[in-house]
């Protein structure tokens, strides 16, 4: 009887814990990530900007007789600094956040780089994340792209993108 009992305990919460977990990113949906740099203690000036959501064409969608181009990159950082006010546990600080991390701003540079560009697709989004102990953030919102240009529109030399 009392094995049967825990059977049957045993069975209903793993079926309740596997209804409540989802591998991350998993599903049909438009949410976004966003990922805005975080502040603490004082705030002496926070001016950033951040990824949101983005729909992208698919292959699919590519005009026929369009120019492929391969690989196309954008980076936008945004960037923070918090400073110490005590030297405790509990220390309050002083921090300031300013940067446009944003689609848009990895977008222009891309258009920047390649001014030939009509549309973009197969994009895929990454956040670099650096800090010193705190002390120092940055958070780089980088797009990577397949982009296409319209048949006749003249062929530009691949610049470089910098954050």
């Amino acid at each position: 009887m009392r094995a049967a009992l825990a059977a049957a305990l045993a069975a209903a919460l793993t079926a309740a814990l596997a209804s409540s977990c989802a591998a991350f990113g998993e599903g049909d949906d438009d949410e976004a990530m966003p990922s805005m740099q975080t502040t603490s203690g004082l705030v002496v000036f926070y001016d950033s900007t951040g990824p949101m959501s983005f729909v992208s064409m698919t292959p699919r969608d590519v005009p026929a007789g369009a120019r492929i181009i391969p690989k196309v990159q954008g980076v936008s950082c945004q960037r923070g600094l918090s400073i110490p006010t005590t030297a405790s546990i509990n220390a309050t600080d002083v921090s300031g956040v300013y940067g446009n991390g944003g689609f848009a701003k990895s977008l222009a540079k891309i258009m920047k780089a390649h001014p030939d560009v009509a549309g973009i697709y197969d994009v895929r989004v990454d956040l670099e994340l650096f800090s010193i102990l705190g002390f120092y953030r940055s958070t780089c919102t980088i797009v990577t792209a397949r982009a296409f240009a319209l048949a006749g529109a003249p062929v530009q030399p691949s610049a470089p993108t910098t954050p």
